[in-house]
């Protein structure tokens, strides 16, 4: 059987060179802001809000720790550290202005910004978190030396995202839902074709294991590394030396 492959931009294999990542993510997520939240806990069979709990429960969050949330999105990683801990400051920086949700978050800090100029002092928070956000990056390596420079000493962070698993059987059975399903079925609700697009940044991302190594280059040490769904979903934690 045969499986048609959604239209992508005509760009989009040529993003490396162009620097047009960013301009790509913007629109997007600008095209399905809606419904975004809704088609998440569908595609993941509402397994996605569970993933961002068990990302939380890894920060062991103390009263009155800033915590900051890259590519937050709507907020739903961010409502989830507050429910862990009411007394946190949490800050929720996205390149898409129209994803916030300011009514559903009243007591936290928006920022519209790049993850990878993060617009934020040396040592001011306690932890950073980013969850389906490293494969929409122009640049992780950068990302990732933000993440160092706006971390106290001591600091934790927390990155969970979707990845092309090798579990035989399940990657074949994974490819065909999430590269041919998925987009189908999301470009239609959406009327765009932005589902093309996230299926294809999981297939052309890096492997979990290179996103660890990148993860120590920056100057972080791993903590814990965890793959859940037979490895389509992996959560790296990594701290900051406290010198």
């Amino acid at each position: 059987m045969v499986f048609p492959t959604p239209s992508l931009p005509s760009w989009w294999n040529d993003l490396d060179q162009s620097g047009k990542k960013e301009e790509l993510v913007v629109h997007v997520f600008e095209s399905i802001q809606d419904r975004y939240d809704l088609l998440d806990s569908f595609i993941s069979m509402g397994m996605d809000q569970r993933w961002r709990r068990t990302l939380v429960s890894e920060l062991e969050l103390k009263t009155g720790q800033t915590v900051l949330d890259c590519g937050a999105g709507t907020g739903k990683l961010t409502h989830g550290i507050l429910q862990a801990c009411p007394s946190c400051s949490t800050i929720s920086l996205d390149i898409t202005q129209s994803m916030f949700r300011p009514s559903y978050l009243p007591e936290t800090r928006f920022i519209t910004a790049s993850a990878e100029n993060i617009p934020l002092d040396d040592g001011s928070v306690d932890a950073v978190v980013s969850a389906y956000l490293t494969r929409n990056l122009e640049n992780l390596d950068r990302y990732l030396t933000e993440v160092r420079r706006v971390l106290k000493p001591g600091g934790i962070f927390a990155n969970l995202d979707i990845y092309n698993p090798k579990t035989p059987g399940f990657s074949l059975l994974f490819g065909i839902y999430f590269y041919h399903i998925v987009p189908i079925f999301g470009n239609l609700v959406t009327r765009s074709t932005s589902y093309s697009y996230l299926a294809e940044s999981v297939k052309k991302f890096y492997s979990p294991e290179v996103v660890r190594q990148k993860i120590e280059n920056a100057g972080l040490t791993i903590k814990k590394y965890r793959t859940m769904m037979l490895g389509a979903i992996a959560l790296h934690v990594a701290v900051k030396a406290l010198q």
